[in-house]
């Protein structure tokens, strides 16, 4: 399967701007195909902090997804093909329902999150519990006492509900991802109009560099001539910027870069996961950094 379009390693970090210096983390590079209405206003400080709550949750989800992909990818292909485990490991379904559940029990910011969002928690009420069991089912080897006989009666149930948890999940994502962007693209304006053009130069730095990885999650055939292009005008922009404050940043982009190109170049799993690892760590140099010295 060309990694381009394999949605469940694809989920990667992403800067949220409003809350400058503090950047929060979350969204994938997840997209969906159906429009969305604009929700509620956004620009409250309380809003922009129920907000994050949201993104602090979809983020440490896609996070652990990311890194232990090598191991949870492989055990559901074998539950959906019929073949035997003897180890497991799933998403952090519980993680997840625990941190949206107290992330709507403090609000939800825009009225397009309302029905995804209730549509994930109520398939993370079934699949929490049967994660769980396949989980303790393979820890204390009970596969061998019962002759797969669980395996056989949880599996098929556990692919059933990872499907519809995607299902469910991606859209929830992408209009969290949707928001995110607005916002950031709202703070790039801002900090345009105020005059400050080393953080305006390092916001625009990230938001091009996740736009130009969004369009390569979209499935389609990558323009390589086009992404160097714009990797280029990347580097371009990162390299106006004269704060020594952003080097550590600026560190991270440059292996990111890299990462990308040779991705671009040899379009292999294995250098895909590199890229998606070398972008989230620039993007936590980014949530490291305190914008407001960069004008100093």
């Amino acid at each position: 399967m060309n990694p381009v379009v394999k949605k469940i390693t694809t989920a990667v970090l992403c800067v949220t701007a409003l809350t400058s210096p503090l950047f929060l983390t979350g969204c994938s590079f997840s997209k969906v195909a159906n429009s969305v209405q604009q929700g509620v206003q956004k620009g409250s400080q309380e809003d922009v902090k129920v907000f994050n709550n949201y993104i602090k949750a979809v983020g440490d989800f896609n996070s652990h997804t990311v890194r232990f992909g090598y191991a949870i990818g492989p055990d559901i292909q074998k539950l959906r093909e019929g073949q035997h485990l003897t180890s497991f490991m799933a998403p952090h379904f519980d993680s997840l329902q625990e941190k949206l559940q107290a992330a709507k029990d403090a609000g939800v910011p825009y009225d397009d999150m309302k029905e995804p969002l209730d549509k994930v928690l109520a398939v993370l009420k079934d699949i929490v519990p049967v994660a769980s069991e396949l989980d303790t089912y393979y820890q204390t080897n009970t596969y061998k006492a019962d002759n797969y006989a669980k395996e056989q009666q949880l599996g098929p149930k556990y692919v059933q509900l990872y499907d519809q948890f995607y299902a469910a999940y991606n859209q929830l994502d992408a209009v969290i991802h949707k928001h995110n962007t607005e916002n950031q693209q709202a703070h790039l304006k801002e900090l345009k109009e105020s005059g400050k053009k080393n953080a305006a130069a390092a916001q625009e730095v990230h938001l091009r560099l996740t736009a130009l990885l969004d369009g390569f999650e979209e499935g389609k055939q990558i323009d390589v001539n086009a992404a160097n292009q714009e990797l280029q005008g990347i580097m371009d922009v990162s390299n106006s910027i004269t704060s020594p404050e952003y080097n550590s940043a600026k560190n991270s982009l440059n292996t990111a870069i890299g990462r990308i190109r040779t991705f671009i170049g040899d379009q292999t799993n294995d250098h895909y996961n590199d890229m998606i690892e070398s972008y989230n760590s620039f993007i936590g140099s980014m949530n490291r950094l305190d914008m407001n010295k960069l004008d100093k």
